[in-house]
């Protein structure tokens, strides 16, 4: 309509985007209302132009709706365009005009019965469906493709409005027919349509939705038609259908590898978007039917497979492309390499940095080097990282310096070569270079103790430079890990504790271990330092610190030894593979190649609230056949039953999500009675330093806390109406009478009635789950608020989950939210114990 193909062209289309000026609309008016069809064009232009530029224009609806009847199909189209921009704000008075529609739709010009089957379908009113059915249904049955091809995505909005409609009047079954149809523009839109059917058939909120809808999958038979019609269809045709398929999943070994054969061709394709669609799909064959394979000829298969899709992956991030493309194919290379590590392998300088590079195309394929670098690349690689730390961006220094850390733990051969390196870019004493070269320097002490110490010396030099959090805290790990081969490493530490009150909280964490172990190593002339350090963690108002500084205190008074055995212990040996995704979400990403997913590295359930409800229909990778197969004769394990039969399971899409994961608490050692102070050679209990009333040491040996008086119930919001389907929680953890309670507040923020609410805990560390049903009043009316006490029962299944995933549901849909369970709730205050009974 605006399209132009010169600059006078533009000039023409520049006019009717001019400002307004008043009296505008009653001009307007009076061309619509004039008997010249140009004037009568002119001004639906106009109009159509102050709805793009956001103004207000309903009030000319009857105009240009009057002209709907208009012979001229110019017009014509421009009034339809007029019409389905006002039905996304006003659909009601859209809906008026359903029997001109339906008029349309028996045009003898095939696009105006194109234009009146996409305006109507367009109006998102459950009314409009009603006027839609018969046409609709006759226009899948049209001679011309472009009126069938129009008819099969109206399907699938149609669908979103009354999916009753469409599966009893048969639509479902026409558009399997149309997979088969001769026009490949036709079958590309029946596929695309069946696709979105797919995805919405089972959203929470559709009244009667149908997640295992048969009709909406593909048959065996309709396969080969659709291979047949990539030949024919244009690029994005060619997207809907490869997409298609990718939810198809093969019968036979044959079938899959007929799929496979009939795919690779689309990788030589011009577009990225269908090349990555064909990747996906090979990705899906190798993990599903490839991994299958007689061992034999599995490596070939595989080894085949991959050498087919490296130069597609490698043409799209070469320069041919737009930055924008490479960045996408950059960050779908970084899944696949994951999962294949031999796929680029000898493919690793294109993905060398360019001085015009931009810095994010920059950053993924620093990450990219990271994962494909080996033995027998890594002298090159070293070299590039060596020449990118020199750059001036400073976030690609970091990264780069970070690479070289990466490389040294990743491949031992070369962790000499990488230290050299790393000392070299510290001796430029550039700032943020050292900060980070020591960062990554003590990881490569945990990778390799007591091989490299010979480097501090040089590292030591630096520490007045140091300014940054995790740059002081590495040092100070570095310093107490080798206090003994540090001649004036109580120095160095002191530096660090005059500095003590004004540090991070990480940074004090470190002082306070590494001077234990330093007390630990060299006792004789160190237990001031010790005392202070132990005195300002003890006096410290943050918990985690000042709980760390009681356990020190405690460990080193009652048994030295224990202490050496907890503190100095020999270190877990870490690894690159930190940077990888772990396996659960890393097959999910896979499926979701040239997806936003896979761009964010994030499900699309992080992003999508809705997708939540979606049912997704999972690939059974190889790994995870292999275990099922291994365990399907095992018993089961009691502590994993499922919610009894009958009874509501909401908690189906936690999917034993663990979010937060901790190590079990190692038993303190026992040691005989002894006053705190007196392993640091310090005076007797009279000296030792006042503890606060009710926090100190006495507390643990039988002395009763003075009571304190019952703090008001703070709710905190737990859930927000905005993902809640408009609910909103406030609540609080509270202890009545020994009995564990969550004190909700329960709003409905909403616009509509909510009602059959329903409340599930997840499986978690404390065994808690509900002890009674949520009772809130149906329905709950717009603006309404209930209290309600839910009690906790203890005991029951537990898993390794430390916050509380609990799902609500509501006739709107089921939200997902968290809440943590403090444990002073859950335990009893009142109980003594004896000093001997805890020291033994």
């Amino acid at each position: 309509f605006f399209s132009c193909s010169s600059a006078e062209g533009a000039r023409t289309m520049s006019k009717f985007f001019q400002t307004s000026k008043k009296g505008e609309t009653h001009e307007l008016k009076e061309e619509l209302n004039s008997d010249n069809k140009e004037k009568q064009k002119n001004a639906i232009k106009k109009v159509i132009a102050s709805m793009t530029v956001g103004r207000d224009v309903s009030s000319l609806f009857s105009d240009v709706t009057r002209l709907i009847s208009t012979v001229a199909i110019d017009i014509k189209k421009l009034v339809y365009l007029y019409v389905m921009n006002t039905a996304k704000s006003q659909p009601e008075k859209a809906v008026l005009l359903a029997g001109s529609f339906v008029r349309d739709s028996q045009h003898d010009s095939p696009l105006i019965r194109g234009l009146a089957i996409r305006t109507m379908s367009a109006i998102n009113v459950e009314k409009m469906a009603d006027y839609l059915a018969d046409p609709l249904k006759k226009a899948l049955r049209d001679s011309d493709p472009y009126v069938r091809k129009t008819a099969a995505t109206a399907v699938a909005k149609m669908y979103s409005i009354n999916l009753a409609k469409v599966e009893e009047g048969g639509f479902l079954e026409i558009l399997q027919d149309l997979m088969s149809d001769s026009n490949p523009t036709v079958v590309s839109n029946a596929v695309a349509a069946l696709c979105e059917i797919r995805e919405v058939s089972g959203v929470n909120g559709v009244p009667g939705a149908n997640p295992n809808n048969d009709l909406a999958e593909f048959k065996p038979q309709t396969v080969h038609t659709l291979l047949n019609a990539l030949n024919e269809a244009s690029e994005w045709g060619q997207v809907y259908i490869l997409e298609g398929l990718s939810g198809y999943h093969a019968k036979t070994q044959e079938e899959a590898d007929l799929i496979a054969e009939r795919i690779i061709p689309r990788l030589q394709h011009g577009n990225a978007a269908v090349v990555l669609a064909g990747v996906k799909l090979l990705v899906q064959y190798l993990e599903t039917w490839a991994k299958r394979a007689p061992i034999e000829t599995r490596a070939e298969t595989i080894r085949k497979f991959c050498s087919k899709m490296a130069p597609p992956l490698v043409s799209l991030v070469s320069g041919g492309q737009e930055f924008e493309i490479r960045f996408v194919a950059l960050r779908n290379i970084t899944l696949i390499i994951q999962r294949f590590p031999d796929l680029l392998s000898n493919q690793i300088k294109i993905f060398f940095v360019k001085y015009n590079d931009p810095i994010y195309i920059k950053l993924e394929k620093l990450d990219i080097m990271m994962a494909l670098v080996d033995p027998t690349t890594v002298d090159v690689c070293l070299s590039e990282f060596l020449e990118y730390a020199s750059e001036v961006d400073v976030e690609f220094v970091r990264k780069s310096v970070r690479a070289i850390g990466r490389t040294a733990i990743k491949i031992d051969s070369a962790t000499q070569k990488c230290i050299d390196v790393l000392l070299q870019l510290i001796k430029t004493k550039i700032n943020y270079v050292v900060q980070e070269g020591i960062i990554v320097i003590k990881d490569i002490f945990r990778k390799f103790p007591n091989q490299y110490e010979s480097i501090i010396g040089a590292l030591c030099e630096n520490l007045d430079t140091l300014d940054e959090p995790d740059a002081k805290a590495s040092m100070v790990w570095i310093i107490g890990e080798y206090a003994e081969r540090i001649e004036n490493a109580d120095e160095l530490l002191d530096m660090f504790i005059e500095t003590f009150e004004e540090e991070t909280m990480p940074v004090k964490l470190a002082i306070l271990t590494a001077m234990v172990k330093l007390f630990l190593k060299r006792p004789h002339d160190t237990q001031e330092l010790l005392q202070t350090v132990l005195k300002l963690a003890s006096d410290s108002d943050v918990p985690d610190l000042r709980d760390r500084g009681f356990v020190y205190w405690r460990l080193l008074s009652c048994d030295p030894d224990a202490a050496k055995d907890v503190v100095l212990c020999e270190k877990a040996s870490i690894d690159e593979s930190s940077s990888k995704h772990d396996h659960e979400l890393l097959n999910e990403l896979l499926m979701h190649i040239a997806s936003l997913a896979s761009v964010y590295h994030k499900p699309p359930s992080s992003f999508l609230p809705d997708y939540l409800h979606m049912p997704v229909k999972k690939v059974v990778y190889m790994e995870d056949m292999d275990e099922d197969e291994e365990g399907e004769d095992a018993e089961p394990d009691p502590g994993d039953s499922a919610a009894p039969q009958g009874e509501l399971d909401l908690l189906g899409d936690f999917d034993d999500l663990d979010i937060h994961k901790s190590a079990p608490a190692a038993a303190a050692p026992a040691a005989a009675a002894s006053d705190p102070m007196d392993l640091l050679g310090g005076p007797t209990a009279a000296a030792t330093p006042a503890q606060p009333s009710g926090d100190g040491f006495d507390d643990f040996f039988g002395t009763p806390a003075p009571a304190a008086a019952p703090a008001a119930v703070q709710r905190n919001t737990i859930l927000t109406a905005d993902k809640g389907f408009g609910l909103q929680v406030d609540s609080a953890i509270i202890n009545e009478g020994g009995i564990i309670k969550m004190d909700m507040l329960v709003s409905n923020n909403a616009q509509a009635p909510l009602m059959n609410f329903a409340m599930q805990i997840n499986k978690n560390v404390y065994g808690a789950a509900l002890g009674a049903k949520l009772e809130l009043p149906e329905p709950m009316m717009p603006g309404v608020r209930h209290a309600v006490k839910l009690p906790l029962s203890l005991g029951g299944p537990v898993a390794n989950i430390l916050d509380l995933q609990i799902a609500l549901k509501s006739n709107a849909g089921v939200a997902y939210f968290t809440d943590q369970l403090p444990f002073d709730r859950i335990i009893n205050k009142a109980a003594t114990v004896e000093k001997q009974e805890f020291l033994n």
